[in-house]
């Protein structure tokens, strides 16, 4: 077997240091001087001082590397730009946000949702709707208040007035007060309307339904709000006596004719009735309820001239034509 190979031990050097005194100098004194130093020197060992490293900023190795240094830069005054300039524009947003939230409650909040209409028979509900609440400010129930505040609506053809109430910040009520109208003479091209006292209440140039038309008597004049122009009392006394006894037994007759002799004929559609003159007609008026269904679709003349609560008999004579 080979024996193993030993290292050799390297030894160290020592490194002697070399005076240059004692070359050149040759006296004793010297020598000793250079011998002092020399241990002086291979003795000394310097102090170790520990000092802080400074903490490097990316800032600063910018600086260092460019070659220059930046200005200081004022934070206080660019925060007191920057909140000044969101105070400049947002406070007055929020204003204007606050007033527009108030508006849309407002006009939701006040929006008129529900309308009632009592005591039209003349107009629909709709036209009577459409005439009070003529704009587009009044679907809103405050402004409907403000206009009709303490105000009737005076000026409809055919109606007294209009009274118009809030019930709720979404219901309007309209009440509606009709002129009563019990016929009507067609005069001069036009459609006077009177009442039960014979007063002109209306003037028009339409023919209204179910109001009569008394036809036999001329006028050459005649004024709103005034009696009607009959020289004659008793037919005015006449006419006045009918149309409350067709409105007293809810008759709605066509045309009232009066003769030159005073004799009355009423027309229901296709069927005449001659009343005669104006004996017992409280009587006659009673019984038409009774027999007018039983001429209905038919074209004749209904005799009841002597008609009486004890002689009931009457006779319809069918025209031929």
């Amino acid at each position: 077997m080979t024996e193993p190979v030993k290292k050799k031990k390297r030894k160290k050097k020592k490194i002697k240091f070399k005076n240059p005194f004692l070359k050149k100098s040759s006296k004793k004194s010297d020598v000793k001087k250079a011998k002092n130093l020399e241990s002086n020197v291979t003795d000394y060992k310097p102090k170790k001082t520990k000092t802080k490293p400074k903490k490097s900023s990316p800032d600063d190795n910018q600086t260092e590397k460019k070659g220059f240094t930046l200005p200081e830069i004022n934070l206080d005054g660019i925060t007191k730009v920057v909140k000044y300039n969101l105070t400049k524009f947002i406070i007055p947003l929020v204003v204007i946000l606050i007033i527009g939230i108030l508006i849309i409650a407002f006009i939701e909040g006040f929006k008129v949702r529900t309308i009632t209409v009592e005591g039209s028979s003349h107009y629909t509900n709709d036209e009577i709707i459409n005439y009070v609440l003529d704009s587009k400010w009044c679907q809103n129930t405050v402004f409907v208040y403000l206009k009709y505040k303490n105000k009737s609506i005076k000026d409809v053809p055919f109606i007294e007035q209009i009274d118009v109430k809030i019930v709720d910040r979404n219901t309007v009520k309209i009440n509606v007060y009709e002129k009563y109208v019990a016929g009507c003479v067609s005069a001069l091209g036009n459609y006077v309307y009177f009442d039960n006292d014979g007063k002109i209440v209306e003037i028009s140039s339409t023919r209204t339904a179910n109001i009569p038309v008394v036809t036999g008597l001329n006028f050459d004049h005649f004024e709103l709000y005034e009696p009607l122009p009959v020289e004659n009392s008793d037919v005015f006394d006449s006419i006045l006596t009918v149309t409350k006894l067709l409105n007293k037994y809810n008759l709605n007759a066509d045309i009232i004719y009066f003769g030159e002799a005073g004799e009355i004929t009423i027309f229901f559609g296709e069927a005449r009735v001659s009343i005669g003159d104006t004996s017992n007609l409280d009587e006659k008026f009673m019984a038409l309820p009774m027999i007018l269904p039983s001429l209905e679709g038919k074209k004749g003349v209904l005799h009841m001239e002597k008609y009486t609560a004890k002689n009931a008999d009457v006779v319809f004579n069918i025209d031929t034509d």
